[in-house]
């Protein structure tokens, strides 16, 4: 078993697609942190500055869970979680000089990780997320292998 410790759960360095030779380290994210992801999400929702996943969840209202761009938002490991709170809080190290700032600094200071572009910020917190719910990528075989796998498991004492 998996140390129980986000601390201790870290990454090796993993390549990223968009920048040959760049690289970056992720941790588990703790209980704790993964709440805000999804808390900051869920805020974000409430409040109508979200505009991508409005505009999924009206498509959703409007025509049901078969609108193709619905299934695709719903079929995404990411969906409910904000991307920015899994990078601050998963991204140990990279190999850019910009310093990882943990805590959101002011709007008029400088931050690396809000001068990423989406693409990376979507790959690395992809990346955070696989570390800390590995299930939430498994392909439909692998969720079934698994669920018979815990089903045979149990056995009646």
């Amino acid at each position: 078993m998996a140390s129980p410790f986000a601390s201790l759960t870290t990454s090796d360095p993993i390549p990223l697609p968009a920048d040959a030779g760049a690289w970056i380290k992720v941790r588990r994210l703790t209980g704790k942190e993964h709440d805000q992801a999804q808390e900051s999400h869920r805020n974000e929702f409430a409040s109508g500055r979200t505009n991508a996943w409005a505009s999924v969840f009206r498509r959703a209202l409007e025509k049901g869970a078969s609108d193709p761009d619905v299934l695709k938002a719903l079929r995404d490991p990411l969906t409910g979680y904000d991307r920015y709170v899994l990078v601050r809080k998963g991204l140990v190290s990279w190999s850019y000089p910009g310093v990882i700032n943990k805590i959101e600094p002011p709007p008029d200071t400088y931050d690396a990780i809000r001068d990423l572009d989406d693409e990376a910020v979507d790959a690395i917190a992809r990346e955070v997320l696989k570390l800390t719910k590995p299930a939430l990528f498994q392909t439909p075989d692998e969720e079934e292998t698994e669920r018979k796998n815990d089903s045979r498991s149990f056995t009646a004492v």
